[in-house]
């Protein structure tokens, strides 16, 4: 028996299938759900996402970018920040240094370098009530992590397991 789902577009019933999307919404162009529930309008042709447990999802992501393979994006800071109810200010107080900082390495303007980077993550683990248990895990995973921005990998998101992937991805020069 199929679920259906008002369209937030013209209010016709449209069926849920399970399927992937790329969460661009998030502020991340690197994250791809799984097993998420999209409901596509036949009549307006409209999709809408179905996203049940949003807070558990963006846990689960801000998690694996403490654990990410490489240095963070500026998004992906941007997405941690945002995660753990920081300002530019507040993230720059603990950083020692200031929200124009903050926002240059946001946008990409500036690159994160390796000792805030690992700082950054540390500190998500620290004031994070649900990763608190990973910072060592975290601590330990420190010296791995490449020079490489990660740019050169998507995160997958299963949202029915809350479990997280990293999977290698080739770019077109």
């Amino acid at each position: 028996m199929s679920r259906l789902h008002e369209c937030s577009n013209c209010g016709e019933m449209a069926p849920i299938r399970h399927g992937m999307h790329r969460y661009d919404e998030s502020g991340l162009s690197n994250v791809v759900l799984q097993g998420v529930g999209i409901a596509e309008c036949g009549k307006c042709g409209n999709s809408d996402l179905i996203l049940p447990r949003l807070a558990k999802i963006h846990q689960a992501i801000a998690a694996a970018l403490a654990n990410s393979p490489g240095r963070l994006t500026g998004e992906q800071l941007r997405f941690l920040r945002k995660h753990l109810g920081l300002s530019g200010d507040e993230l720059g107080h603990y950083l020692h240094t200031d929200k124009t900082k903050i926002s240059k390495w946001e946008r990409g303007e500036d690159r994160i370098g390796p000792s805030n980077d690992r700082l950054i993550r540390l500190l998500a683990a620290a004031l994070d009530k649900e990763m608190r248990s990973r910072v060592s895990a975290i601590a330990e995973h420190l010296p791995q992590i490449s020079d490489d921005q990660g740019k050169n990998w998507e995160l997958h998101v299963d949202v029915v397991a809350l479990t997280t992937t990293f999977v290698a991805v080739s770019r077109a020069a």
